[in-house]
């Protein structure tokens, strides 16, 4: 397991989410849907701090904090819908400067497999930051842009109009999962960001019978019915 580094992990949860009201708070399998990634983070031994941060008044009851986990009352600036979450990270990144390595993981994602997150901080024994992603279903060659103003479709890449769109052709793509994002420091300080060009890995969700990430009421139904198969 890598060590030998001290490591902050940040679990960014703000009140006023816009499709799903207080989804970060909404209780799941018998608790809140943030506590299932806190309670994944202080299994981890390896994590030396871990800090939540909400805009959410009553936090302190919702989440009970303990010799490594920290509560952070984000100000009104960071908490708008309009904000970034990396804005929020960046700040709290530059205010805890102990810390070599750095990390926030989305509660949106509670069947996020542990070996997963083990997996992340590994890589950085070559790599300067790695990410958690999944396979698109579908090609990204395949995709299109839909004008709303008349209802003109065009194609992403260039192979779509030349036909040459057989998978077996087509090298796979991958998304972030929202799962974790994981960087050394002062990379991340330095380039404001969790990518980094020919630097940064990628680890493939280990868990793709129950991945979800819920923004929706749909994926909250989905996410309740996965916890009880």
């Amino acid at each position: 397991m890598y060590k030998k580094k001290k490591i902050l992990a940040i679990v960014p949860a703000r009140a006023g989410s816009v499709r799903l009201k207080n989804k970060n708070f909404l209780k799941i399998n018998g608790k809140p849907l943030i506590q299932h990634t806190i309670d994944k983070l202080r299994k981890i031994n390896i994590i030396d701090k871990i800090i939540v941060s909400s805009d959410k008044k009553d936090i302190s009851k919702i989440i009970k904090t303990d010799k490594k986990t920290f509560l952070h009352f984000r100000s009104k600036k960071l908490s708008d819908s309009k904000t970034p979450v990396f804005y929020t990270i960046f700040d709290l990144v530059k205010k805890n400067p102990d810390f070599e390595i750095v990390s926030y993981f989305l509660p949106t994602n509670p069947f996020l497999p542990i070996n997963d997150i083990i997996k992340g901080y590994q890589k950085l024994k070559n790599f300067k930051s790695s990410i958690s992603v999944i396979e698109y279903e579908d090609p990204i060659e395949l995709s299109l842009r839909y004008k709303k103003a008349n209802g003109e479709i065009r194609p992403n890449f260039k192979n779509l109009l030349k036909n040459k769109t057989n998978s077996r052709y087509i090298e796979k793509s991958f998304r972030p999962t929202g799962g974790f994002y994981i960087s050394y420091r002062k990379e991340m300080l330095r380039n404001k960001s969790f990518f980094f060009k020919n630097k940064t890995a990628g680890v493939i969700y280990s868990n793709l019978e129950k991945y979800i990430d819920i923004n929706n009421k749909i994926d909250f139904k989905y996410a309740s019915y996965l916890f009880k198969v």
